[in-house]
């Protein structure tokens, strides 16, 4: 089939096997500028058409016009929420980050406190045992 813009083409598509239902997508041969170029047409120059040719010219362009500014707005949006959105991820890695260094920290001490209170455990339990053994020997 030939690819001309004049020339609509179909392309049939089926969704499963057991639905008999198509999507359909037609293409009208104008292209699809309004999405992939919004500006396109905003500087358009109508001179030198006349009558319908003009009106359609003036509509295009007030089109085009009027899409580039929704488009403008939306990719300073966009930024601005990239802008956010890399922030937000700097906050959590600062945070993670901290939240590490904090919890090594907390592992430090709980491994020092656990060797301290060993020492003294076994400490105890030596002085214990040594105050048992003297007794033994002076009670004999």
């Amino acid at each position: 089939m030939s690819r001309s813009g004049f020339i609509p083409t179909m392309n049939d598509t089926v969704i499963g096997e057991e639905d008999s239902g198509f999507a359909v997508s037609i293409s009208t041969g104008l292209g699809n500028w309004e999405e992939t170029d919004p500006c396109r047409y905003a500087n358009q120059s109508c001179k030198g058409k006349m009558f319908g040719k003009l009106k359609s010219c003036r509509r295009q362009r007030e089109k085009s016009q009027a899409l580039c500014k929704a488009h403008e707005a939306s990719l300073q949006k966009k930024a601005q929420w990239e802008g956010q959105r890399q922030e937000m991820m700097q906050a959590l890695q600062t945070n993670i980050t901290t939240t590490a260094q904090h919890q090594k920290t907390a592992n430090s001490t709980m491994k020092s406190g656990i060797a301290v209170g060993g020492v003294a455990l076994t400490g105890a339990i030596a002085v214990t045992f040594l105050l048992i053994k003297r007794r033994k020997k002076s009670s004999k």
